[in-house]
């Protein structure tokens, strides 16, 4: 199963899950890859994903590859909205398109994971 983790990490963070990783491949141990996309803060997450783009990632995982201007009507939005919020979407990988120009979501499964807690 092909799953996308979405989650905020600060860089240091990002760096430790680099450095466990590099020591348990190291020592022999059997790692497991995982596909992620953090974002420093949930301002700039909140920003990349919006609630229209999720709608989008909802509308193409139940309907399959399909053209933007099939998704506009579907989604009922301005075709150059939905362009626009494929681009950006495209960008992050969370959709493709394939060899005919279809757009897709390529993750069978996308989990969204967030903490808040007091700094330390």
């Amino acid at each position: 199963m092909k799953k996308l983790e979405i989650g905020t990490k600060t860089l240091k963070q990002m760096g430790e899950d680099v450095l466990e990783a590099w020591k348990a491949a190291e020592s022999g141990q059997s790692i497991t890859p995982r596909e992620t996309l953090n974002f420093a803060n949930m301002p700039q997450l909140l920003t990349a994903l919006t609630p229209t783009r999720w709608a989008m990632l909802e509308a193409l995982k139940a309907c399959g590859p399909t053209t933007l201007y099939a998704l506009a009507k579907q989604l009922k939005r301005n075709y150059s909205n939905v362009h626009s919020d494929a681009a950006k979407l495209l960008a992050l990988g969370l959709i493709e398109k394939n060899s005919s120009g279809k757009v897709f979501v390529p993750w069978d499964e996308i989990h969204a994971d967030f903490t808040l807690k007091a700094a330390a």
